[in-house]
């Protein structure tokens, strides 16, 4: 599962655009007063105007670019530290990384994620085309076991690193939807997770297909569309 083009919303989009723009570097591929869009390695992330509650996704970096990583980025934001303080996490856990997480203008939890078990590899300093592409997506339900099935059963995502009630990814290492449900807090600061509106663009193969809330009927209920 490739994770093509996420679309989520922020209510100021100046603020927005110059984050992403400026102070992370990440190239402008579309630009409109009602949204843009910036070029994160082979995926995109684009943002139109509106006030919604906070989205988590992740980019992968390279694994041999970790420590560098950690020294650009918190010289450019805060970095989210856990309750112990910490603030760079890993190499452990069923994915095998080193995650480094922060907040944009909008309040969505952004986390540049490290996966020791890919050959991403590069020499260097860190820069922004070490960006390499959107790799998760958090999902937020009302019943995780429910949306799994529906997801494997109806598109084909299976859970990779096993099924829980409470955090359960599917795709696989190279794109997944993180499925928890609401009202989990998003780590490392807690922040319970809310439904969000969202427009996600994914491959599966050969395929392609875009998702938002008002495809998957275990979201209707509470979908923001």
């Amino acid at each position: 599962m490739h994770l093509e083009h996420l679309t989520l919303h922020a209510p100021d989009l100046s603020a927005q655009r110059a984050f992403y723009a400026l102070t992370l570097g990440l190239p402008i591929c579309h630009d409109t007063p009602e949204a843009f869009t910036v070029q994160v390695g082979r995926s995109r992330l684009s943002f139109r105007q509106g006030d919604t509650p906070a989205a988590h996704f992740a980019v992968d970096i390279p694994r041999t670019l970790v420590t560098q990583a950690h020294a650009w980025l918190e010289a450019r934001v805060p970095l989210l530290a856990d309750p112990a303080g910490r603030v760079r996490f890993g190499p452990d856990g069923a994915f095998h990384s080193s995650n480094l997480y922060f907040r944009d203008p909008a309040g969505h939890i952004a986390e540049f994620i490290a996966r020791h078990d890919l050959p991403f590899d590069h020499a260097g300093p860190f820069r922004p085309q070490h960006a390499l592409h959107l790799s998760e997506f958090g999902l937020v339900v009302p019943d995780v076991a429910g949306a799994v099935d529906w997801l494997e059963t109806r598109l084909g995502l299976r859970a990779w690193v096993g099924r829980s009630p409470t955090f359960t990814p599917v795709g696989g290492a190279d794109g997944s939807l993180i499925v928890v449900p609401r009202g989990r807090g998003w780590f490392p600061i807690g922040l319970p997770g809310q439904p969000v509106p969202f427009r996600l663009t994914y491959r599966q193969g050969q395929a392609e297909r875009s998702l938002i809330p008002a495809d998957l009927p275990f979201l209707r209920p509470q979908v923001l569309a």
